[in-house]
């Protein structure tokens, strides 16, 4: 059951992002996470671009997951970012999503832009992490 609420998450996350890239730009970080109810939650942290950076974000969202499973109960959450490939340096759409028992994942989907609205996907690269958001030291 945890390992499809990571793939919901993932395709949720993935979704987004992809709509994002679609219109000609890139994105913040956000997330998205299945509380125990089934619902699904969209999370964004407001920060001013000037001043902030995507780890900045990164660290908002964890804490905001850490939170809402402590007050609602989590399945699963996942964060994306618009980075680089480690392997070519090539832009890709980066993904950190977990289940609620520990199980984390990376998921790095390479791209290249063919126009301003059509995006190009490489074969996801996908290695096991160690969680930040269900970690037993919260």
């Amino acid at each position: 059951m945890l390992q499809r609420h990571l793939q919901d998450t993932y395709e949720y996350l993935f979704d987004r992002a992809h709509d994002a890239l679609k219109q000609g730009g890139s994105f913040a970080p956000f997330g998205a996470g299945i509380r125990k109810t089934g619902e699904q939650i969209h999370a964004n942290v407001d920060l001013p671009i000037e001043t902030s950076a995507p780890p900045d974000h990164i660290s908002g969202l964890i804490t905001f997951f850490r939170m809402d499973d402590k007050e609602n109960g989590l399945m699963a959450a996942g964060l994306v970012f618009d980075g680089r490939a480690r392997s070519d340096n090539a832009q890709a759409m980066c993904f950190h999503i977990e289940a609620a028992n520990g199980d984390a994942v990376e998921v790095i989907v390479p791209y290249a832009r063919r126009s301003a609205s059509e995006i190009a996907f490489d074969d996801p690269q996908i290695s096991p992490v160690q969680p930040e958001i269900f970690t037993e030291t919260m």
